[in-house]
């Protein structure tokens, strides 16, 4: 005899002298459940003959029938074991993917406004990117907070805790692009007189800054469904949705500047409406594929255990991110103060060097879910010898990419700058044969983050970019001093 929610298990009417009676069915608890010839369910039995009540038997059923995010999952893109190499790639190469076009994208926005709007634009759009990269830093470091929790609860086979941290999550990512919403809306004007901006540049630089910051909220959306596609080795829907959301970025930049002339704010609402349809399909899709993550009107609210762990990493990257900004505004600051044309060529070469980088440091930044998936399911030894073998490949491709770019700078700067503007084309040109030397040492920086990052260790690569930030501060004021 056994118990059950709705009584005690009996052999079922008319086999009283038939052996014990073991139903084919399953046990759900301690109940015995057999399916019945009709209706077509599962039920069991109690002492007076009964059926147990439905909802007790049906409702364990269904609770344990429903997929979880391991079993909606292929097993492929669990990085816990099967071929090493092989795993890195099939999620580096969609993120490399995903990333360079990205960068293509922004360059479009670059190259629309250099080659239609013309230099004054160029330099506006360019005195901006000091912040854009700050704030949208800041969103970045709390996916990547998101990104290492998922990805470690995901390879140490937590389901409850993977929805727990992704319900947080995304009320924790809303509510920061909501803030920074508002922190651009107001705030432009003392940001770009803090790193003074040109006067000529100013008003629309103020423009773009605003228009950009309206698309915060989507920005932190898309970060966050990126977050948790990538931790779970899911890469190749995000590179899709960027692609679709890119090449309409595109499409409404030369419609807005071309068409209606509307300059640097049209590139900016060019933008911002690509950005908000990637987030929603992001989101749309995510929880189509995955259900069971999709919060119930309960379960909307954020857990604060988990919701302090994304926030602490979270901040800690963020933070990561404030100082290399900080680093970068020193480095605006002494720019602006050589002139119009010098601020659009190191906006030039920024853009090229983004697309350069891109050959190689996607493999750095997508090693930490393969780190974060091993570190939960405690593999250490697994860990180490993808340290290793991604190392020589990060520094074969950066020399590659280094190689690269020195032969195609004069063609690639074309893209951005018109023929008859060569002092702007003489300082990209020159900005960017600089840094391709140091393109290995770069890739390398970014694996050792990542590989910190994947385990949670955030204060060592909190002292990496404290260094980093005092190398780029003591430099950019000494060097123009010394060579001018």
């Amino acid at each position: 005899m056994e118990n059950c929610k709705g009584g005690s298990h009996i052999r079922p009417r008319g086999v009283e002298d038939a052996a014990p009676y073991k139903p084919k069915g399953r046990t759900v608890g301690s109940a015995d459940v057999r399916p019945a010839a009709f209706p077509q369910e599962p039920i069991c039995l109690t002492r007076e003959g009964r059926a147990c009540p439905a909802s007790t038997v049906q409702s364990q059923l269904k609770q344990e029938q429903k997929p979880s995010i391991m079993s909606t999952t292929s097993k492929s893109k669990t990085m816990i074991e099967g071929p090493l190499a092989k795993q890195i790639l099939l999620v580096s190469l969609p993120l490399a993917l995903s990333n360079l076009l990205q960068i293509l994208f922004n360059m479009s926005d670059v190259a629309v406004v250099g080659r239609f709007a013309g230099s004054t634009a160029l330099g506006s759009v360019g005195s901006t990117a000091t912040f854009v990269t700050l704030f949208t830093g800041f969103l970045i470091g709390l996916s990547n907070g998101v990104n290492v929790l998922v990805a470690r609860f995901y390879g140490a086979g937590h389901p409850k805790d993977v929805s727990k941290t992704v319900h947080s999550a995304l009320l924790v990512s809303l509510a920061a692009g909501v803030l920074l919403l508002f922190v651009g809306l107001f705030g432009s004007p003392a940001l770009l007189e803090l790193l003074n901006t040109k006067e000529d540049l100013l008003p629309g630089a103020i423009l773009y800054l605003r228009v950009y910051f309206l698309g915060m909220p989507a920005l932190a959306l898309y970060n966050f469904g990126n977050a948790v596609f990538s931790a779970i080795g899911e890469t190749k829907k995000p590179l899709y949705i960027l692609s679709f959301a890119g090449v309409l970025n595109i499409l409404l930049n030369l419609f807005f500047v071309i068409v209606f002339h509307m300059g640097v704010a049209g590139v900016a609402v060019a933008t911002v409406g690509s950005q908000a349809i990637s987030a929603v399909i992001c989101i749309l899709v995510m929880f189509r594929k995955y259900p069971n993550l999709m919060p119930k009107r309960h379960t909307l609210r954020p857990d604060m255990p988990v919701s302090l762990k994304i926030f602490g990493m979270g901040a800690q990257m963020a933070l990561q991110s404030l100082f290399l900004s900080v680093g970068m505004m020193v480095i605006t600051r002494v720019i602006n103060g050589y002139g119009s044309n010098v601020v659009a060529a190191f906006t030039v070469g920024s853009n090229v060097q983004n697309l350069a980088v891109m050959l190689f440091s996607n493999f750095s930044f997508g090693f930490s879910v393969y780190v974060g998936q091993n570190f939960g399911a405690k593999n250490a030894e697994r860990i180490k010898l993808g340290v290793r073998q991604i190392f020589l490949l990060v520094g074969g491709l950066s020399f590659f990419a280094g190689v690269l770019t020195l032969i195609f700078a004069e063609p690639l700067v074309s893209l951005y700058v018109k023929p008859n503007e060569t002092e702007v084309i003489a300082y990209s040109l020159e900005f960017i044969r600089i840094q391709a030397w140091f393109f290995p040492f770069l890739g390398w920086i970014w694996l050792y983050n990542s590989t910190v990052k994947g385990m949670g260790k955030i204060n060592i690569s909190m002292v990496s970019s404290v260094v980093e930030l005092c190398s780029k501060i003591g430099l950019s004021l000494l060097l123009p001093i010394w060579i001018g």
